[in-house]
Parts: C-alpha cells; structure tokens; sequence
C-alpha cells in the first residue's frame, strides 16, 4: 500500500514534524472558498520555527484521479507557511504542541515550545514595513506569551480542562503547571499550580480525567501518578 498523496520536502518542514491539529470548522480559513464550516484545514509544527496549515481538499481520491487522467502531476504543498518570530527577533521559535478551542471562530491556538513556553499564536498576523526606516518588521503571531516554565526542553502535553476551559496544564520533562487563561496578560504570567520535580524518573504524557473535575493522570517512566484537587 502507498500514500495517497506525499508533501515536497523543499515545501514542508526541514525537521520532524512534532504535533498535528486540524482547525475547527467555524474558523475560515481559505476566505475564497467556504468550507461550510468543515474542518478541512490542519496545523503542523516543527522545531524548525516554521508553521504550516495545510489543505485537505486536493487530498480526494477523485480529485487526484482526475488530475492524473490528464496527465498532470500531482504536488502538494502547504496551503500557507510562516516563520515564528520570538518576542526578541530571533527565528527560532520551534513548537511541540498545539491546541485548538471547541467551537472556536479566531485564527489562534495555543501551542507549547521546544523550551518550556506556552503561547497563543495567531496565524493571521502579517509581516510589515516600518515606514520611517523602510525595513521589513516581523510578524508579531505571538499574542500571549507565557515563559516561567522555559527549561530548554519540549513541553509534553498541552491540554484543556473538559469542565474548566480556562485551565490549561502543560506537561514538562520534569513537573506539570496549571494555567489560567482568563486572567489577564502580561499582568498574570506565572501558572496557579506547578507541581514539585519528580526525582528518579521523568514525565512522558499526562491528560485531565474526562469524568472527574479535579483529578489529572501523568504518566512516568517508572509509574502513574494521580492528583486529585478535591482530596
């Protein structure tokens, strides 16, 4: 058995690609075609700084018979590709993790870094000119940014509360944070909880309890931990 389709390599990502995510139906993406509120795009990240989304719809079978019926190659490449910018110019700001909104209409998500960041990025943004000095001024797709946990290490887990969607926990190497998002930014950037480092082992994943509120697993090296905030 053979892929159906396969991205060019010069068009893609030049590192592996760490977190996939398709975009809610009720964000519009391709604004000259409507997806009737659809998911057919998706977000792929990678160390290497750059974000794609991509188009599902060229990927039909019917679609791509057609164009080889006629004798026409079929490529596919990103739909639209950006360079992530840190707050301070530099581009290399890779992403481990992404996470989208239920129901969401904005061109954003919230993504964990290659060291230890969380943020909400915004794909939307566009790159300008300065007009006094004539230069172009990077985009600013990083709208929230949160760096108290930066470690130079990849977050894990980047997951959203089923019975408080303004708590976000992120899972790193060593311990686990809970954020609040609906407090406001840049006043509040440090999490409401970080748990204490784990000693003899490391964290590998991590996941609230889809019945429970309150209760959060992670998953070790050498074990399960369970944490129960109502206890």
């Amino acid at each position: 058995m053979k892929s159906l389709i396969m991205s060019q390599i010069e068009k893609s990502h030049k590192a592996y690609v760490s977190d996939m995510a398709f975009i809610p139906g009720g964000v519009k993406v391709d604004k000259k075609s409507d997806n009737k509120g659809l998911s057919e795009h998706f977000v792929t990240v990678s160390e290497d700084g750059w974000l794609c989304i991509w188009d599902g719809r060229p990927t039909r079978r019917e679609k791509i018979k057609e164009l080889e019926s006629v004798g026409k190659t079929v490529t596919w490449t990103p739909f639209l590709q950006l360079q992530l910018f840190r707050l301070d110019g530099s581009p290399d700001l890779g992403l481990s993790k992404i996470l989208f909104e239920p129901g969401q209409t904005t061109t954003t998500f919230w993504a964990g870094s290659f060291e230890g960041e969380l943020m909400k990025i915004d794909w939307s943004v566009k790159a300008g000119k300065a007009e006094a000095e004539g230069h172009e001024v990077k985009a600013e797709n990083v709208r929230v940014y949160y760096d108290k946990e930066r470690n130079f290490r990849p977050v894990l887990v980047v997951e959203r509360s089923p019975f408080y969607p303004d708590l976000i926990m992120t899972v790193h190497d060593f311990n686990f944070c809970i954020w609040n998002t609906s407090l406001s930014f840049p006043e509040n950037t440090t999490p409401i909880f970080r748990s204490a480092n784990t000693f003899g082992s490391h964290n590998t994943c991590g996941g609230f309890s889809p019945s429970r509120p309150g209760v959060i697993f992670i998953t070790k090296t050498d074990s399960i931990d369970v944490w129960d905030f109502y206890d």
